[in-house]
């Protein structure tokens, strides 16, 4: 029995067939150009895998999972909407165009991001960076983003942290000034781009403002046509957690915070009504991790004078916020049983007196 890859390649047993065809729909290998291979059109949110290729032209145009892109020079890479990360590790002279939830670069050199990505970009051990907003469009790329969960407006493209930059020069990347910018790239024809321009600053940074998802106060940066030709590209601040390249996404996300995180902080910094009715107390927060209602301590009414009277003293232990918890109970009285009784004994009647010897009588002759 023979099987047959959707190439027309025909295998012996059915293992060699399913690993040839895993890596026929779901990566790009070992391709030189001038040729390119046909776009990835359906992949329905499955990881995918480039590597090892040189001057060709790479098309995934459908939601995925994780995408590692390895060892490629000279190549043009369209990467339509990864739900998670997307690593790219030594890749020299080539320009990619990606939407992600989260971009990691190692030891890539000349390499040009035009840019989606739903947290702040890290790179390491890499320069010659250069950053622009996203440039890419073809029909379907909207939904493709929904599926991945990547919010076309909320894009933090130029708030790139390098790791290896501790002074925040901004010596190993830069951000693109407008006229150097590629047009809009329609590898399927003719399209309007869903994600608008963000300009650099207009989204605070979660490394800034202390959210999960950039959601506190704007921070203005001045734009790179004002700033001079020599002048540093706004860096990301010192804040960013230092994790190693190889951390998982929901380490990462831990790490940076999430949306709740994100609605708390707006609504402290919210303007308040003042014609709205006022907000409850505060509940006291723990400081369990970083989710602020965690082990919340309960609302206690309040205990009036004439209401503590009635309660009995009770002795209270200091464990916890509980007041009751390990309380010592208060001793039941201890009834000592009667003591038997004891017979009494009725003395003897003591004998009576001896009377008195009589006096001798003498007899008168």
């Amino acid at each position: 029995m023979t099987f047959t890859a959707s190439d027309g390649t025909v295998f012996p047993d059915r293992d060699s067939w399913r690993s040839y065809e895993f890596e026929l729909m779901y990566t790009f290998k070992n391709l030189t150009g001038p040729d390119s291979p046909p776009a990835k059109t359906d992949l329905q949110g499955q990881p995918f895998d480039i590597a090892d290729c040189d001057g060709v032209t790479l098309l995934v145009l459908d939601n995925t999972d994780q995408v590692q892109i390895d060892n490629c020079k000279n190549c043009r890479i369209f990467i339509a909407a990864s739900s998670e990360s997307v690593f790219i590790r030594d890749c020299v002279n080539c320009t990619v165009t990606l939407a992600c939830k989260q971009l990691r670069t190692r030891d890539c050199v000349n390499v040009s991001f035009y840019l989606y990505s739903k947290t702040e970009p890290i790179i390491e051990t890499s320069n010659g960076m250069r950053f622009a907003p996203f440039n890419g469009a073809f029909v379907g790329h909207k939904e493709a983003m929904g599926r991945a969960g990547l919010i076309p407006e909320h894009n933090l493209w130029f708030g790139v942290y390098d790791f290896n930059d501790e002074a925040k020069t901004g010596k190993n990347w830069s951000i693109m000034k407008q006229e150097e910018e590629e047009p809009v790239w329609c590898p399927l024809g003719a399209c309007e781009n869903c994600c608008p321009r963000v300009s650099p600053g207009s989204i605070s940074l979660p490394s800034q403002s202390g959210d999960g998802m950039g959601g506190g106060v704007t921070t203005t940066l001045p734009t790179v046509s004002a700033a001079p030709a020599s002048a540093p590209a706004p860096a990301s601040s010192g804040g960013m957690m230092s994790f190693t390249f190889d951390t998982n996404i929901t380490e990462a996300a831990r790490l940076t915070g999430d949306a709740y995180v994100a609605q708390e902080t707006a609504q402290k910094l919210a303007i308040k009504d003042p014609n709205a009715a006022p907000a409850p107390p505060p509940k006291k927060k723990s400081g369990v991790g970083w989710n602020p209602g965690a082990f919340a301590e309960p609302e206690v009414a309040p205990v009036t004078v004439e209401e503590k009277k009635k309660k009995s003293p009770q002795k209270k232990s200091s464990v916890g916020w509980n007041p009751g918890a390990f309380a010592e109970p208060d001793p039941a009285p201890v009834v000592s049983a009667p003591a038997p009784a004891v017979p009494v004994s009725t003395p003897a009647p003591a004998p009576p007196a001896a009377l008195p010897a009589a006096p001798p009588t003498t007899t008168t002759k």
